[in-house]
């Protein structure tokens, strides 16, 4: 490897996302998440993770503005943001790849760039933006 951080590719409806995969705690098979009342219109509810309750976004919804939705994905990524692990619900993990030629962000405000990933384009999320984004969608609701 020529020292470039890994990405995991994942895939939230029609998007296709990547991660430094660095910043990645762990791949989890997503049960039914419990309901539990939230302020954020992308909450899917709470699961258990290493002995802790963790809060489900789906990275769509959250990236969008919206609510989850109505069918669940099976996979979910847990990572850190500022810190807290979350767990981002997502309908595949696709891959682990080296990044290819990166080219610019365009259209996720926690877009850190865009890699060409086999062909396509993956849009790479900049996991502070994206804890930047999610304080926002806290603030708001």
């Amino acid at each position: 490897m020529s020292g470039a951080a890994r990405l995991l590719v994942v895939r939230a409806g029609a998007e296709r996302y990547a991660f430094d995969l660095a910043g990645v705690e762990e791949v989890v098979d997503l049960g039914e998440p419990g309901a539990v009342p939230g302020r954020l219109l992308a909450f899917r509810g709470v699961i258990r993770w290493r002995e802790r309750h963790l809060s489900v976004l789906h990275l769509g919804a959250l990236l969008g503005g919206s609510a989850p939705p109505a069918s669940r994905g099976d996979t979910a990524v847990v990572l850190r943001l500022r810190g807290q692990p979350v767990a981002l619900e997502v309908d595949a993990v696709e891959d682990v790849v080296e990044p290819g030629a990166a080219g610019t962000a365009a259209g996720a405000a926690a877009a850190a760039g865009v890699w060409q990933v086999g062909g396509a384009l993956v849009t790479m999320l900049d996991l502070d933006a994206l804890a930047e984004r999610l304080a926002e969608r806290r603030e708001d609701a």
